[in-house]
């Protein structure tokens, strides 16, 4: 039985298009979108606020959509992409910020979630980008993160994940372009080299997100079930010390 509830992950035009998907596709009758920040946005901060204002329209007449949650937790980011970036980068021979950030956002959205009957997750990512690679949206890591958030009890829902960009265009209409109409980030292309190409090591992925990415993702939602306090902040969890603690595995 479809949840009529969906939480919605907004970020550009690719996640709009989702929950529009998601309502055409699954029924869903209410929708509550949710804007993450990491600490490292850059630009226009109302951009989401306008692309929740889109999707409104969008579905109106189909489904309701709640005034916009936003979400952020820098000591969580911090231990996921920061504190560890030496030892990843020396173990597993692949980096970038953006690789667990995208789990991070995903991650974010998880106590929402189960505040709301366990609602499934409408996410945006897409394998590829019209032929351009994201290194935080490989199908990999893509299914990685749908795992992690398996173990959390949830569902993470990618109606667009095969989709074109004239796919994206149908759902939403004309005149919003692709990285259009949504905040940067300070991070933006760091893994792209200076001709445009994004150079990897493919087994050092895959042993990436098999032996820190998924694993921390899961410690992470187990120590928020548990829900023991950690050192790192009043009421929080340690975070450094379960990333310390996947690494020494």
């Amino acid at each position: 039985m479809t949840s009529p509830l969906a939480i919605v992950e907004i970020a550009g035009r690719d996640s709009v298009a989702a929950a529009v998907a998601a309502v055409r596709d699954r029924g869903f009758a209410s929708l509550l979108p949710t804007i993450a920040f990491t600490g490292t946005e850059t630009g226009d901060r109302e951009a989401p606020l306008r692309a929740v204002e889109r999707l409104r329209g969008l579905v109106a007449g189909r489904a309701e959509v709640a005034e916009p949650v936003s979400l952020i937790d820098p000591v969580l980011w911090s231990a996921m992409n920061a504190m560890p970036a030496d030892e990843i980068r020396s173990r597993f021979g692949v980096y970038s910020q953006c690789l667990a950030c995208h789990l991070y956002l995903h991650l974010l959205r998880v106590p929402l979630a189960w505040e709301h009957g366990n609602a499934p997750i409408v996410s945006g990512e897409r394998n590829s980008h019209d032929g351009r690679m994201k290194l935080s949206q490989m199908p990999d890591g893509i299914d990685a993160a749908a795992r992690v958030l398996a173990h959390a009890g949830l569902e993470l829902l990618e109606p667009v994940r095969h989709a074109s960009g004239e796919d994206v265009a149908a759902l939403i209409g004309g005149g919003w372009e692709q990285g259009g109409g949504q905040m940067g980030c300070v991070y933006s292309g760091n893994y792209v080299g200076p001709d445009g190409s994004v150079r990897y090591d493919e087994s050092g992925y895959a042993r990436y997100l098999a032996e820190f990415f998924e694993p921390l993702g899961r410690a992470i939602v187990d120590a928020w079930r548990e829900g023991t306090p950690g050192a790192d902040r009043g009421d929080g969890h340690d975070y450094n010390a379960i990333v310390r603690s996947i690494l020494a595995d």
